[in-house]
């Protein structure tokens, strides 16, 4: 009897947290809503993590696991890296890719048996009590913990490819790194400057940056010098400035998307030598100024960019150098990154 009665309450538990998964995923409901601070579903490709009330994250489920590598590996090496089995959660080894969440501040996560720490604070989590480690909330604001993020300027020389694929020779990484700069997590470029082209260039550990100064709404000026084959003339200045019909197509990943053909948004235009102009544009689409001044008869002898979100040059001198931005210039990154 006693038998029958425990395989009932188990039967009765289980249908109870299936109506809650139902519920969850079909209607929109939360856990907490129920009463239930948190629960963990292991099945054999993944752990869903339900944050506890005192969790305030956008996403319930906390983060997939391959960011939890993001200082150090691209998306792709951390997949290969849980993939092969070297990752462990909470003491458990993890070899599906899929999916699998953890919880910042109450998931352990273990490469090769060590501890792999500061990935919370990566990712723009923050403590809202040190010692209570369910009440965390993401966050846009900029860490005051230099040791998780890191923030160069540099000025890209012509012929760098801005790749973080070390494979490629000319890749944006190994030059900077060759001028000295000595990274402590795995940087990558803020945007990019096409192969021909030079100037300042962001480069970052921080990945809620790209978002904040590259993404819809929050796009952020850029101002190029360029250099053209002959005499502008005013008519095509006025046009520039108006925005003229070309052709693009955006490439991310190794994917190409279907060509853009449109008016590029109206941009300042400043002629300071004959040959010379200086445009500040918001898009960003691909090799954009190139094919603008291309539509009005004109080859773009040289360009080269010297300014990025209101982040200048100065104090670098010369093609090749680097800096770490200033106090002000990490000003105006937190005002991105705080809107």
């Amino acid at each position: 009897m006693n038998g029958q009665m425990n395989t009932c309450s188990r039967l009765r538990g289980g249908i109870f947290f299936a109506v809650l998964l139902f519920v969850h995923f079909r209607c929109g409901k939360s856990f907490q809503h129920w009463g239930v601070n948190r629960f963990i579903l292991q099945t054999s490709s993944r752990n869903l993590h339900f944050a506890s009330s005192g969790g305030n994250i956008p996403d319930v489920e906390g983060i997939r696991l391959n960011k939890v590598f993001k200082s150090t590996y691209s998306r792709r090496q951390a997949d290969d890296l849980i993939g092969s089995g070297r990752v462990t959660v909470n003491g458990n080894p993890i070899n599906s890719k899929g999916g699998f969440r953890v919880v910042p501040f109450t998931d352990k996560v273990e490469l090769d048996g060590k501890v792999f720490r500061g990935w919370e604070e990566m990712n723009g989590f923050v403590r809202n009590n040190k010692k209570d480690p369910k009440s965390f909330q993401k966050t846009n604001k900029m860490t005051t913990d230099e040791k998780a993020l890191e923030y160069f300027k540099y000025w890209k020389p012509k012929g760098i490819v801005c790749t973080t694929d070390r494979s490629v020779g000319s890749n944006i990484i190994d030059s900077i790194v060759s001028k000295g700069c000595s990274p402590k997590h795995r940087i990558y470029p803020v945007g990019r400057l096409d192969k021909d082209s030079s100037g300042v260039i962001i480069l970052t550990s921080d990945g809620r940056l790209p978002n904040a100064l590259l993404r819809g709404e929050f796009k952020k000026q850029k101002t190029y010098k360029v250099t053209v084959n002959k005499s502008l003339k005013m008519s095509d200045l006025r046009k520039l400035a108006e925005g003229v019909v070309i052709t693009t197509v955006a490439q991310r990943d190794g994917n190409r998307s279907d060509p853009l053909t449109a008016k590029t948004l109206p941009c300042v235009v400043e002629q300071i030598e004959k040959d010379i102009l200086l445009i500040t544009i918001v898009e960003g689409r691909n090799r954009q100024i190139r094919k603008m001044l291309d539509a009005l008869d004109y080859d773009v002898v040289r360009l080269h960019r010297i300014e990025f979100c209101g982040i200048k040059l100065k104090p670098l001198s010369r093609s090749g150098e680097w800096a770490k931005l200033s106090k002000d210039e990490l000003r105006v990154i937190s005002s991105s990154l705080n809107k």
